[in-house]
């Protein structure tokens, strides 16, 4: 659909994703890898009383687990903008994966003094997407969340059935947004030239991006001072809950 949007307005369609960014991915985690198992070795025989050297190495992990994540941000924004995202369908409950999401989170809203609540219907949602993409999309859009929520606060994750999609929102009580923000907050670019709180806009470019490559929509509803809701919706189409992948499909 963006892309039959993008051909109509006489746009040129993207031809793949970046060569140079998806080898230097690549590239980056071979030795990556090397530094996290010969820290975890390291951790594993080091002296439990030397609890100095272990925060190091816990730190070193810490920062390796950093590394591959922003490595792996690079490498979903490479396809995205190349119109080059391939996707492995199989049919899956939108419930079971908002309770995966606050699984991934809890540890770090709990250091933040924020609780994850999810709100989910009686009966399962159930929908046709790839798993992992969507809880990509959640784990970017519910990080995003707990940056702003204030201590003692909630962040909710929420879905509902509605005329033939799924309809999922990550809700906060942070500050809000200014109308400045709230326009450019999906460009990446945008971020790039500002130094300022809110982040670099990977994350939410890649949400987006991950939203529209299952023909669904992300936005964002948010005022200064009030609760700010990030809101995507997803096609369902029928079929029974498994937890396996289907065929994979390409973006064009």
């Amino acid at each position: 659909m963006a892309n039959a949007a993008r051909r109509n307005a006489g746009t040129p369609p993207k031809k793949g994703r970046d060569p140079l960014l998806a080898a230097i991915c690549h590239d980056l985690r071979a030795p990556l890898a090397a530094v996290t198992m010969g820290t975890n070795f390291v951790l594993q025989t080091t002296d439990a009383e030397n609890d100095r050297s272990r925060r190091i190495l816990e730190a070193m992990l810490r920062s390796c687990a950093q590394m591959e994540r922003l490595i792996r941000d690079f490498a979903d924004l490479s396809e995205i903008e190349g119109d080059a995202v391939e996707l492995r369908l199989g049919v899956h409950d939108a419930g079971e994966m908002l309770d995966f999401a606050r699984e991934a989170l809890n540890e770090l809203a709990a250091s933040r003094d924020v609780t994850i609540e999810v709100d989910k219907p009686e009966h399962p949602v159930v929908l046709t997407c790839d798993r992992e993409r969507v809880l990509r999309l959640l784990h970017h859009l519910l990080d995003n969340a707990l940056k702003f929520a204030p201590p003692k606060s909630k962040v909710t994750l929420a879905v509902r059935r509605d005329n033939g999609t799924a309809t999922f929102s990550v809700i906060d009580h942070g500050t809000g947004l200014s109308k400045e923000v709230k326009k450019n907050l999906f460009d990446r670019q945008w971020h790039a030239r500002r130094a300022n709180r809110v982040g670099a806009g990977l994350g939410l470019a890649i949400a987006r991006g991950f939203a529209e490559a299952h023909d669904g929509s992300l936005h964002v509803e948010s005022r200064p001072g009030e609760e700010t809701t990030f809101t995507f919706t997803l096609p369902i189409r029928r079929g029974n809950v498994s937890s396996g992948s289907g065929s994979a499909r390409r973006r064009r």
